[in-house]
């Protein structure tokens, strides 16, 4: 969903303003990420690309009766977005939110940027990414219980080309050990999709896209558009481990894709991801969105490694096979800054005459209030 920029700054500042002048408690906030990254080819050719790829303003409001509402705006890319816009309310273990926002259905693809522990999110997560929607969740949370499910519709532009279509999302989590300092958490999640169409073609499509490990402008790694859809299903298996200095985390994810009057396409993809505090000593989780977040302590030190396959090839669409592995360095200085620095080595292959592989030395100035 996007505007001119100064457009969304009125929107933003204009409520704002309202409740600040009420006395209502308001919280203002944001993120900045500043990235830099070498980039290296087979042919020992080398370039390098810095960008600011997040730039946000948040308002978070928090209302009697336990009712909160949040408005975040993106401008990264000299472009506005809205990110979020809900409303929220808590009854005891029960929450209910309605607007603009996420659906919950795996650990990658429902965290927030502020709290990925590389540079993106896993790639099979960012390339079955599905993005917000308008439409409604409930969430049951409970000591070791966790259930979640949401309806959406379109996302919220009124095109008048467009028709839109509509997401169901469900995620459940088990946590069979839960206490102070150690965690663990098995998960399912579902993800049913019909999606949006232009009244100008026959059929509804897919696309999946992927741009390897790294946020900076560069060509695609993968990128296949599958047409003639009538709904795709994506579910995924979780799990994550936390202790007072260690984490492991690991999801598979599979994407069915019905089509009409051809076979079905089923793109699929894992990934596992683990790390150990040098210098810290916890490591937080978010029990409302069943969610690991970053480590609670300043100057905290993650060492971290994630190993990752995605594979868009089945049957007749060849989209293309990409591999990872990436190792991190992560200094949280405070609640506000973090520094990251991600070596990552990258093999994609589309056809066997055409592989490819190359290294991203990448680097993060993340800050957000």
């Amino acid at each position: 969903m996007r505007c001119k920029w100064w457009g969304w700054l009125i929107a933003f500042w204009c409520p704002v303003w309202a409740f600040a002048e009420s006395g209502i408690p308001i919280k203002l906030g944001g993120r900045l990420f500043v990235d830099g990254g070498l980039f290296t080819e087979t042919d020992r050719s080398a370039y390098v690309k810095t960008g600011i790829t997040e730039v946000r303003l948040t308002g978070k409001i928090n209302l009697p009766d336990d009712w909160y509402t949040k408005i975040d705006v993106g401008f990264a890319g000299n472009k506005a977005s809205l990110k979020d816009a809900f409303a929220q309310k808590i009854w005891g273990n029960n929450m209910f939110r309605a607007g603009y926002m996420l659906g919950m259905c795996s650990i990658e693809q429902s965290s927030s940027t502020n709290d990925f522990v590389f540079m993106t999110a896993a790639n099979v997560a960012e390339t079955f990414y599905l993005g917000r929607r308008v439409g409604i969740t409930y969430t049951y949370a409970k000591d070791k219980y966790y259930i979640s499910a949401g309806g959406f519709c379109g996302d919220g532009l009124g095109d008048d080309k467009v028709m839109p279509g509509y997401n169901m999302t469900l995620r459940g989590v088990f946590c069979p050990l839960n206490k102070e300092g150690e965690r663990l958490h098995v998960g399912f999640g579902g993800l049913f999709r019909r999606p949006d169409k232009e009244k100008t073609q026959a059929y509804r499509s897919a696309r999946f896209k992927s741009n390897g490990v790294t946020y900076l402008s560069v060509p695609s790694a993968l990128d296949v558009e599958v047409d003639q859809v009538k709904h795709t299903f994506q579910w995924n298996v979780e799990a994550v481990y936390l202790s007072r200095r260690y984490f492991l985390q690991a999801e598979y994810l599979s994407m069915n894709v019905q089509r009409e009057k051809v076979d079905r396409y089923q793109p699929w993809g894992a990934y596992m991801q683990g790390g150990f505090l040098i210098k810290g000593n916890f490591f937080s989780y978010d029990v409302w969105d069943a969610l690991p977040l970053t480590p609670k302590e300043d100057r905290s030190l993650l060492l971290s490694g994630c190993v990752n396959v995605t594979s868009l090839n089945d049957g007749l669409v060849r989209g293309g096979l990409q591999q990872d592995v990436t190792v991190g360095l992560n200094y949280y200085m405070n609640k506000y800054v973090i520094l990251k620095l991600n070596g990552s080595v990258v093999w994609t292959k589309e056809k066997e005459e055409m592989k490819r592989t190359f290294g991203v030395l990448q680097t993060r100035l993340q800050v957000r209030f």
